[in-house]
């Protein structure tokens, strides 16, 4: 599974990972996830490169 838009909201992301978005901001407390960006006071997502790259790492780990 990799990312194409440019920009991955919390929503797709836990959808793509079948998690919910609960579990995101566990993982990304726990340091499991990289840290999103704020794009607005409203708006925070991951570029999709850093996500490629740690679904990459993820997967070479197994």
């Amino acid at each position: 599974m990799y990312f194409k838009q440019p920009i991955v909201r919390p929503a797709e992301l836990a959808a793509a990972l079948s998690v919910s978005t609960v579990t995101l901001w566990n993982w990304r407390r726990k340091g499991i996830l990289p840290e999103p960006i704020s794009f607005g006071p409203r708006f925070i997502g991951w570029k999709n490169d850093v996500l490629n790259t740690w679904l990459a790492n993820l997967n070479g780990a197994e």
